[in-house]
């Protein structure tokens, strides 16, 4: 019996609900944040934060999709090519997002992470529009910044995938990807990104990103014990 089948049901529905509501508290923390920070342009208050978070709960639905069964791959794929264009579109049209974006996607490569049809559909997509952001516009994104992400993001899979073996809190809170996360606040506090919005933003990501894998839980358990 797969190991979620023995989690408790209410637990995880607790889980499903409080990631949600981090989830949702983020990005009104974001929107607040940009609005009486006047570090950022207006029409980005509202389009950084949804995007990052959108996009982090697209990207779990499409490793669930694949990974677990858990939702349906046919629309996964059909959603990759308009996701990989979104994460593009930032890229192009944003700096903090390029460098963020473009750190990822080089890291899940190297990591060898686009393990199905949608996620290296997505990928196509995303890092052709990047690397005409580089040919088209050559300081739209932070260098430094990109190879940081990169060394971290790198890190965190690397770690977290070991840590998927093990257990205790050490290792619980490894299978979290810290560093990428202090690493993006570091960032935004040297300067290298433009705002403590992207910290924010980034957060809403990661927190958008396990509240579809704490549902897919949820569901996988209830087709156990139906």
């Amino acid at each position: 019996m797969p190991a979620y089948a023995s989690l408790d049901r209410a637990a995880l529905r607790r889980r499903v609900v409080i990631l949600g509501l981090a989830t949702l508290a983020l990005g009104v923390m974001a929107w607040a944040f940009a609005i009486t920070s006047n570090q950022v342009h207006e029409h980005h208050v509202l389009l950084i934060p949804f995007s990052f978070v959108t996009l982090g709960m697209l990207i779990k639905y499409g490793d669930e999709a694949f990974d677990s069964r858990t939702f349906s791959r046919k629309l996964s794929t059909a959603l990759s090519v308009p996701c990989g264009v979104w994460m593009g579109a930032l890229i192009l049209y944003d700096p903090g997002s390029a460098t963020i974006m473009i750190g990822l996607l080089l890291a899940l490569l190297v990591a060898a992470k686009y393990d199905n049809e949608a996620f290296r559909l997505g990928f196509v997509v995303a890092g052709a529009m990047a690397l005409a952001s580089f040919l088209w516009f050559p300081a739209n994104a932070s260098l430094l910044g990109i190879a940081v992400v990169f060394a971290a993001a790198y890190a965190d899979e690397v770690v977290s995938d070991k840590a998927d073996t093990r257990s205790g809190r050490g290792w619980d809170v490894l299978r979290a990807r810290p560093l990428l996360k202090v690493t993006v606040l570091v960032l935004c506090l040297t300067g290298v990104l433009p705002s403590l919005l992207y910290f924010f933003a980034f957060m809403g990501f990661d927190l958008g990103y396990s509240f579809v894998d704490a549902y897919a839980r949820l569901r996988r358990y209830d087709s156990v014990t139906v």
